[in-house]
């Protein structure tokens, strides 16, 4: 970007954003401030505006995610020299629920607590509420000020030393998790081995595919990710690592193609609607039969059957995995993608 008019182009302010050097008289180079002899502009350090905060809506209970705090216009060196620097921003919250993991830059990691499902607390099975009975709205806030300066080398920018909100809801998963495959279902190994899901550790290594193209599960707009047929064919296969492992309850789930895939309604696979030549992410429940399936080898497989079993009395146990970097692994049979939403499950 271009520098606004009546930007303040101090260099001392430039100095305390990238590293809180508070003397504004004594002498620094751009060069310094790049880290290189190369010819910079001021400019490349600059942003126009502190745009929002994103990332998912809907955090499950005793998980974690990512929030990211995005800027408009910003210069090539922003993000590596100021937005890196944790003493530029201020991330709260005003939930008891919600705990920060580790140190914050423009990006912070939220952790939330497990949500009670006791009502009294006797242990019957009448005194429990129903998945998300207890969901909890919480908000989280963050800002940015460079070294903490209300008056900063970019605070010319729209939101300088401004609080942004991103409302959350905490999902009280039990008994009804999204994303899961149910207990017994066999995961391929990036080694060719399998693993049942409730065995995996975290670290694993499961078998992936690398898709170009694909948006990270970071960025709100993955979900609008399409492949023409032709596009699959640069499909590899690669691996991911397992990063995260939850057990729940799920009272119904899906079969698909009478068991090669066991799966719940929330999850998000890799499907080409009926008659059409284009892939796209799908929850199961909108699937059709004759539409097409992906399986590990990067072929397409009809769907010849689809099955909501329900069972309001004890349920299934089913497992939620989280898997990085490439944020898709193969559930027993099909490619699926990892957890995360912007949607109420429930």
């Amino acid at each position: 970007m271009s520098t606004a008019a009546n930007q303040n182009l101090s260099l001392g302010k430039l100095r305390r954003a990238i590293d809180g050097n508070d003397s504004y008289t004594a002498e620094y180079a751009m060069s310094t401030a790049k880290g290189s002899s190369a010819t910079v502009q001021m400019s490349e350090f600059s942003i126009s505006a502190v745009s929002s905060i994103t990332g998912y809506a809907y955090l499950w209970e005793s998980t974690a995610e990512t929030y990211t705090m995005n800027f408009a216009n910003a210069g090539a060196l922003f993000l590596s020299k100021i937005a890196s620097r944790g003493e530029n921003f201020t991330w709260t919250d005003n939930s008891s629920i919600l705990a920060p993991e580790g140190s914050s830059d423009y990006t912070a990691v939220y952790n939330a607590g497990a949500i009670s499902n006791a009502n009294t607390g006797t242990g019957a099975d009448d005194d429990w509420y129903a998945a998300g009975t207890n969901n909890a709205a919480v908000a989280v806030t963050g800002s940015f000020q460079e070294d903490g300066q209300s008056t900063g080398f970019n605070d010319h920018a729209t939101n300088y030393n401004t609080n942004l909100y991103k409302t959350l809801t905490i999902v009280d998963s039990y008994g009804g998790s999204p994303s899961c495959l149910l207990i017994g279902t066999p995961i391929d190994m990036a080694d060719g081995t399998t693993k049942l899901v409730e065995d995996l550790e975290i670290g694993d290594e499961v078998l992936s595919m690398n898709m170009p193209g694909q948006l990270d599960e970071d960025n709100d707009d993955w979900r609008s990710c399409r492949f023409a047929d032709e596009k699959t064919e640069t499909f590899t296969q690669h691996s991911a690592s397992v990063q995260d492992i939850n057990f729940d309850f799920a009272f119904n789930y899906w079969d698909i193609n009478d068991g090669m895939e066991k799966i719940t309604g929330e999850h998000e696979m890799l499907y080409k609607p009926l008659n059409e030549n284009t892939w796209m992410w799908q929850l199961v429940p909108n699937m059709r039969v004759g539409a097409n399936v992906m399986d590990k080898n990067g072929n397409e497989v009809e769907i010849t059957s689809l099955e909501n079993v329900i069972d309001n009395d004890e349920g299934y146990e089913v497992v939620q995995i989280d898997v990085e970097p490439l944020d898709v692994y193969f559930g027993q049979t099909f490619l699926v993608h990892n957890k995360g939403s912007d949607s109420n499950p429930f």
